[in-house]
């Protein structure tokens, strides 16, 4: 395989630092909230009752209810002489008081909180009054439901449907505004049937993929917010559905829900500029002008702030806003979930084009496809390059050292994940040679060589979207650092 000797070396040079950054030992940070002290200890005997009962977490952490953090006997009679609540001098302190002269028995403290990476943390301790033997803590009742994990089925999905709209979304203008803008200065020599053709279906199929990732988004956003209830009040997930409070409290009153908000907003801005544009663009029956294949410089650059904003927002939400560095780790977490969508999505867009462009233009389709696929193929490049590059930043964010990356389930989805990826830029290498063969050789692609680039084209988007699940599954694992 021959590369062109800048690429080669950006490439190169981002796997340098790649591996640099994977040997320098990593700061110690929290990741999921836990518990660092409790008292009563667990299993601790007591000669009398507590008069409270608190709990020191490693970061701040939410109660959504008062309950949600109570002391229980037995039978799972509350025993708290009061609602449970997070110290105002320091948040990552919960208590709750308990009934004054507690009977000979078992108690069971019970806490379900929200760590301030968004994610939900319940735990139960037991502890004994009088000489009487420790019963196991009691978990059933009222308050003492698990809900979906945060590596559940339920929760995966939901963040896969969410990075899949938001990325395709970040995709869709990328494609606008570095490919199929660029595809146009100057317009390639096709008749002008072929090109009228060409512009016009292009921009019906951009529309057509933006309002179903608009619809693709808005349903992810909702539901992560009934799963995430659904864990924060330890109930299922139709559960959650039927308690519209419920869902209420955790949108208002956590910083999940705040983040969630500033999502939803951006979105909204961003399908309020997109029905403006819409609107222009469709002004009349005739085909987009070359000069207006992107649908705009400004408009591009103006749909790009909020999709930007989205995705910031969810790496503000999660792991990265809680290591030591989170200045560095959030920025690069975004920077690689947009590389991530940026690839994915461009890539299936082009090997669309690759796919319908000769059927409905011809020779003159096959030859814009093929300065589409170059113009992709120079910054799929760079794309790889950024994405590895911030994907050990955020490894070395989140691991105290390499061993980590096979002594822990964590580190096992980072390998799986890393493996798919090396497979996905083999097929993207094999294809990036074949595009630079046709640049040498000039004129369109042929028929065969088209349906080699689109069949290599749609197995590395297949497998990278299991990247993706895989991405869904890191948010809800506990990072090795913690």
């Amino acid at each position: 395989m021959r590369f062109p000797g800048r690429a080669l070396t950006t490439l190169l040079a981002a796997i340098a630092v790649a591996v640099t950054c994977v040997l320098i030992p990593a700061p110690r940070a929290a990741a999921h909230a836990v518990v660092e002290q409790i008292t009563p200890s667990d299993r601790s005997r007591l000669a009398a009752g507590p008069t409270r009962v608190m709990i020191r977490f490693s970061e701040a952490v939410q109660l959504l209810r008062p309950d949600d953090l109570t002391v229980v006997d037995a039978t799972g009679q509350p025993e708290a002489r009061g609602p449970g609540h997070v110290m105002a001098s320091d948040a990552a302190v919960a208590e709750v008081p308990v009934r004054s002269h507690l009977p000979t028995g078992t108690y069971t403290v019970r806490w379900r909180v929200v760590s301030a990476d968004g994610h939900i943390i319940p735990g139960a301790s037991v502890f004994a009054v009088g000489d009487v033997p420790l019963a196991p803590p009691y978990l059933g009742g009222p308050g003492g439901g698990s809900g979906p994990a945060e590596t559940s089925t339920w929760a995966v999905t939901a963040r896969w449907i969410e990075l899949v709209g938001i990325g395709g979304l970040l995709a869709l203008i990328g494609f606008r505004l570095l490919i199929w803008r660029w595809t146009w200065r100057p317009p390639p020599p096709v008749p002008a049937d072929g090109r009228d053709a060409a512009l016009a279906w292009s921009r019906d199929t951009w529309w057509v993929a933006f309002g179903a990732l608009a619809l693709v988004s808005l349903a992810g956003e909702a539901c992560v917010l009934v799963v995430k209830t659904a864990g924060a009040l330890g109930t299922s997930v139709w559960g959650a559905l039927g308690d519209p409070a419920g869902i209420v409290r955790v949108l208002a009153d956590t910083r999940f829900g705040d983040l969630l908000q500033v999502r939803t907003l951006a979105l909204f801005v961003l399908f309020a500029v997109g029905v403006w544009r819409f609107l222009a663009e469709y002004r009349s029956d005739a085909a987009p002008t070359a000069r207006d294949a992107d649908g705009g410089l400004a408009p591009m650059l103006i749909m790009l702030v909020p999709a930007l904003v989205a995705v910031g927002s969810i790496s503000a939400q999660g792991h990265a806003s809680t290591t030591a560095m989170p200045a560095l780790q959030v920025p690069m977490d975004a920077l690689h979930v947009a590389m991530a969508g940026a690839w994915i999505g461009c890539l299936a867009i082009v090997a669309l084009h690759l796919l319908r462009l000769p059927r409905i233009a011809g020779v003159g389709g096959r030859l814009i496809g093929g300065l589409a696929l170059a113009r992709f193929s120079a910054l799929a490049v760079i794309a790889v390059a950024l994405l590895v590059l911030s994907g050990v930043v955020r490894a070395v964010g989140e691991m105290s050292s390499p061993a980590d990356l096979w002594e822990t389930s964590y580190g096992w989805t980072i390998l799986v994940k890393i493996g798919l990826l090396a497979v996905a830029t083999v097929l993207a290498l094999r294809s990036r040679r074949i595009v630079s063969a046709l640049r040498h050789a000039g004129g369109a692609p042929n028929t065969a060589t088209l349906a080699l680039v689109r069949r290599n084209a749609w197995i590395e988007v297949a497998i990278t979207l299991v990247v993706v699940a895989l991405a869904g599954l890191l948010v809800g694992q506990v990072p090795p650092i913690s």
